[in-house]
């Protein structure tokens, strides 16, 4: 026979099952069953069955209903002196064989038999506090299965299960190191950080306590993890150096420079070093190539660097100012009291370098530069030719010591020939490589034939001279390829962007490539990239014929603006299409699948689209800053923004195309305004507007954007603004952008307290809303709609559509609206003097704007206020 205690209480014997629902003989059978083998007195029972106040009769009762049960179930309890005791193998009754399951090791057995509540039929003081106490097993249980899954590696699929669970138990520590195990496991280290800080805080705020030693020491194995790994892959072979490698051992921590002539090693020389010294830097190693001695617009402005470091840090997007100075300000935050090494590779000049030093105690800087940069209290370390013995030994590890050995004066002349700089002994030892079975005595004797040493000194003439007997050795395509690589308008290279310079297909292009790592004429820093250094770069800018020069920049520009087209429409679904041309023949042009693959590729190519932009043609260029207009917003590169936007304005004024500029020029105000120029927002916006003059369409889209840019004390002006455009888009019946402007007078009336009127907008814009199916939209009406009733008063309903809006948010992956609607719903609890309520939907805020990275000290003054 079988017996359930969770739920109701029943008894099964084969297909026979006795279900005795919310009766009293039910429960006192639960009783018994719950402490099976054990003998319950008859007060007891009564006390358990009935409750502190029984009635005259209870004991009478008491056996009335044991009669019963004994002729339901003969033989099943037994009378012990003074009291009754079932006796039966404990593993038939579902509770004991809970436990047994749970000892077992059989836990997820277990959690399925606990399906329901404990003797939920039952409410006494002594049922409460067994379910009390079996709550704190099941929870045990629960908790160690998902210990057990998470070292199966379950992280990704228990991250939901304990979401919920951290929200039920808030203030649970092993629930909420679970949570963290689980992001970080699923790759959101981030976010896991950032639930510690929540919870850190909550427990400040609810306990006055600080988080548990495993906790803090869960945190901190995280932050190790998480911190920034940037450095390049250690160079190998490396050789010498000794005595630099000592002083940058012993060099105090500050700012260290090491300067010196092109291909020197200064980049090898700081990498090996960076490797060999990460440990002293447990917070992270930072790495820029800021590529300021490549061509013209390849330079990496220190804006792009700051931002890049911020983003490696895990600073979210919303704290970043918009300005060069408050992003320095913000890098030093990030770096106090952290041990982090900086290396600033290929520095150009101070200006480029100043506002990426956090001049902290705890962060060391390396710079790299063939200039004598002189940062305040910087360490200067010149590099040198190598020395003879350490040439001999580079060239050596790359074509073997055996080889090496066999021709002592031949390795002699190639060091001599190549000037003792390692980066011409990588390129000639790569070309004596490839050929293993040629005497090295060859090599010398081609090096030497070249005669580029009529000037000893001139280090540089002997980089040609091995340049030029390498790319002797390639066969006529990667010849060809190495040349038009030097026309790279951006600091590297994709796969389909050397196919399209070369006008090959993909296969093609990447065994050309490959040839040319193998001859050390290229490097691959990561997978599909592809870069080479500046010197080798501007040797085969000089080789490149005058006939394919613009074929060839044509092909690569037209690959990235029409990849970057289709990045577009994908990364914004909503968006206008720009018409585009067809591809020049050998182009390739890129798909994307997702938003995600398509922000991945513009932020990839982002420093190569703005090197191009000035080298397009009036398509390429309009093109490529329309690509680049949403992704650069949304990623506040608000500078780069507004080169894009300008670049491309002054391209498609000069095409004659009045949409392509109309929509241009709303880019363009809109970049203005961000970059903190609100009257030339306003004029180029004006001038937009009448350039539309007889689109109705375009001339709504401009007013909804002025509209859009209007600060809080010009609300009255948006709302008029947006009134306009309405009426524009109804005039040429564009749905899309009537339930915007809806939103958009909605929102204003809401601001304004006028309250009636942001309900009647909002009740409009959400019927289009649903008619297209529209979930962000549909959650923006339902944020006004709560806005206007907690504004008239009619707090079930603000909290309704408070609720709805949230979870729409959620589904959208909008963490910041999705707080907004927390907060609100929790004033509308408050208005209703729903204080719990209140209080749950503020924490839910408090904790989604910590994790978006935003501010959240006014949703906790709400929480203090309410205590």
């Amino acid at each position: 026979m079988r017996f359930t205690v969770f739920g109701g209480v029943s008894a099964r014997a084969g297909d026979r099952t006795t279900d005795f629902g919310p009766t009293r003989p039910g429960a006192l059978l639960g009783v018994l069953l719950a402490d099976a083998g054990q003998v319950v007195s008859a007060e007891e029972l009564v006390e358990r069955v009935l409750g502190d106040a029984p009635p005259p009769r209870a004991r009478a009762m008491i056996q009335t209903w044991l009669t019963r049960l004994r002729q339901t179930l003969p033989g099943l309890i037994e009378r012990d002196g003074g009291g009754y005791v079932v006796r039966v193998d404990p593993l038939e009754i579902d509770l004991h064989l809970f436990r047994h399951l749970v000892r077992t090791g059989r836990t997820a057995e277990a959690l399925e038999l606990a399906h329901d509540e404990l003797l939920s039929t039952l409410d006494t003081p002594w049922a409460r506090q067994r379910r009390a106490d079996f709550a704190g097993e099941l929870l045990a249980a629960r908790l160690g299965h998902v210990d057990a899954r998470l070292a199966g590696g379950e992280h990704t699929a228990l991250v939901p299960e304990l979401r919920a669970l951290a929200a039920e138990r808030p203030l649970d520590e092993r629930v909420a190191a679970q949570l963290i195990e689980a992001l970080h496991g699923s790759g959101r280290t981030a976010e896991a950080l950032r639930h510690f800080e929540v919870v850190r805080a909550r427990l400040a705020e609810e306990l006055g306590a600080e988080p548990s030693r495993h906790l803090t020491a869960l945190h901190r194995r995280l932050q190790a993890a998480s911190a920034p790994r940037q450095l390049p892959a250690a160079p190998k072979p490396f050789t010498g150096r000794a005595l630099e490698l000592a002083e940058l051992d012993q060099a105090p921590t500050g700012v260290v420079v090491i300067t010196g002539t092109g291909g020197v090693g200064k980049t090898s020389l700081a990498v090996h070093w960076a490797h060999r010294a990460a440990e002293r830097f447990p917070d992270g190693q930072l790495y820029v190539n800021l590529h300021g001695f490549g061509p013209s617009g390849a330079a990496v402005s220190p804006g792009d660097a700051v931002l890049r470091f911020l983003a490696a840090l895990d600073v979210p997007r919303a704290q970043v100012p918009h300005d060069l100075a408050g992003q320095s300000a913000l890098l030093r935050d990030a770096l106090a009291d952290k041990r982090v090494l900086m290396l600033l590779d290929n520095a150009t000049d101070t200006d480029q370098i100043e506002p990426l030093l956090p001049r902290t105690p705890s962060t060391h800087v390396v710079i790299t530069s063939r200039t004598a940069l002189k940062p305040a209290h910087a360490h200067a370390l010149p590099l040198g030719l190598l020395p003879p013995d350490d040439a001999r030994e580079l060239l050596a590890a790359r074509i073997g010591h055996d080889r090496a050995r066999a021709e002592p004066d031949a390795v002699d002349t190639v060091v001599r020939r190549c000037a003792r700089l390692p980066l011409a002994l990588a390129v000639a030892g790569a070309r004596a490589a490839t050929q293993p079975e040629f005497p090295l005595a060859a090599l010398a004797d081609e090096l030497a034939d070249l005669d580029a040493f009529a000037d000893d000194d001139d280090v540089t003439a002997d980089l040609r001279s091995v340049f030029s007997h390498s790319c002797k050795a390639l066969s006529p395509a990667a010849l060809r390829l190495f040349r038009l690589l030097g026309l790279m308008p951006g600091p590297d290279i994709g796969l389909a962007g050397a196919a399209s310079l070369a006008g090959l297909d993909v296969g093609e292009a990447r065994a050309l490539l490959g040839e040319l790592a193998r001859a050390n004429l290229v490097d691959e820093p990561e997978p599909g990239r592809f870069t080479c250094h500046d010197l080798l770069r501007d040797y085969a800018a000089e080789l490149a014929q005058d006939g394919e020069r613009d074929e060839a920049l044509h092909r690569l520009l037209d690959h990235l603006a029409l990849t970057g087209v289709e990045a577009g429409v994908v990364y914004t679904p909503n968006r206008h299409r720009p018409t585009t041309p067809d591809p020049a023949p050998g182009v390739v042009v890129g798909r994307f699948g997702t938003q995600e693959e398509a922000l991945a590729w513009l932020m990839t190519e982002h420093p190569t689209l703005m090197a191009a932009l000035p080298r397009g043609t009036p398509v390429q260029t309009w093109l490529m800053g329309w690509c680049l207009a949403d992704a650069l917003d949304r990623q506040a590169r608000y500078r780069d923004l507004l080169t894009s936007q300008q670049l491309a304005a002054a391209a498609v004024e000069r095409l004659g195309d009045t949409d392509a500029f109309g929509r241009t020029l709303i880019n363009l105000g809109r970049s203005l305004s961000r970059a903190g120029r609100p009257d030339e927002s306003a004029t180029a916006l004006r001038r937009a507007f009448e350039l539309y003059g007889g689109d109705p369409a375009g001339q709504a889209e401009v007013l909804l954007n002025i509209a859009m840019l209007c600060p809080d004390d010009r609300i009255g002006e948006a709302l008029e603004h947006t009134r306009r455009g309405l009426a524009l888009f109804e005039e040429c019946g564009d749905e899309h952008g009537q339930a915007n402007a809806l939103t958009g007078l909605a929102w204003g009336h809401g601001k304004l307290g006028e309250y009636a009127q942001a309900v009647e907008y909002a009740e409009r814009a959400m019927r289009m809303w649903r008619a297209m199916d529209h979930l962000v939209g549909q959650a923006e009406a339902w944020d006004n709609l709560g806005t206007g009733h907690l504004g008239l008063g009619d707090h079930a309903k603000a909290a309704e559509a408070f609720t709805r809006s949230s979870e729409m948010f959620r589904r959208a992956g909008d963490l910041p609206l999705e707080a907004g609607a927390h907060e609100q719903l929790g004033d509308a609890h408050a208005a209703a003097g729903a204080a719990e309520q209140a209080r749950q939907a503020w924490q839910k805020a408090v904790e989604l704007r910590t994790r978006a990275g935003l501010p959240a000290d006014r949703v906790r003054a709400k929480l203090e206020a309410e205590r």
